[in-house]
């Protein structure tokens, strides 16, 4: 009798957290919201909502103007600007959306999208981490290549374009 039990509690658990898997998985769209039309240029286009446009817009000029202000203050040797520069547009940046704006938004990501805008805020947490504590600005330069590469990588595969006339509303 109390192996039939354990067995139950087994299924159970495992039943429950097949339940929260499904439920991450709906919650983060694991594929994402993408339009079945590619723009002019063949990149894939992601339906956002017009907020949600200017957001991620937003987001990508404060990260390019974190960019020059990081090259800038390693071209002058200033490491602890850099850190602090990168420091603020790291994951905590990200935590910082509210969540009910953060929620609905990373729904409509497809995932190659998540997986390059989350790494270029760990790479610029790690890049704060390496400024404060090698202070080596040459090797902070080669780690702003490799996160520009990602910032590349994005762009070269998406856009966010307005839907088109027709098409069904993110």
């Amino acid at each position: 009798m109390r192996a039939f039990l354990g067995k139950r509690w087994q299924l159970l658990l495992i039943a429950l957290l097949s339940l929260a898997l499904a439920g991450v998985i709906a919650f983060f769209g694991i594929a994402g919201r993408i339009s079945d039309t590619p723009s002019t240029d063949g990149r894939t286009r992601i339906l956002f909502t017009p907020v949600e446009r200017d957001f991620v817009l937003n987001e990508m000029r404060h990260l390019l103007m974190a960019v020059q202000a990081i090259v800038a203050a390693a071209n002058a040797g200033d490491m602890m600007q850099v850190a602090e520069e990168a420091r603020k547009h790291g994951m905590a940046e990200v935590l910082a959306i509210p969540i009910e704006v953060r929620g609905p938004l990373i729904a409509r990501l497809p995932i190659e999208f998540k997986r390059l805008g989350f790494g270029v805020h760990e790479g610029l947490d790690t890049i704060a981490l390496d400024a404060e504590s090698l202070g080596d600005r040459n090797h902070t330069l080669k780690q702003m290549a490799g996160l520009m590469d990602k910032c590349i990588a994005c762009h070269a595969s998406y856009t966010v374009m307005p839907a088109i006339p027709g098409e069904p509303k993110p």
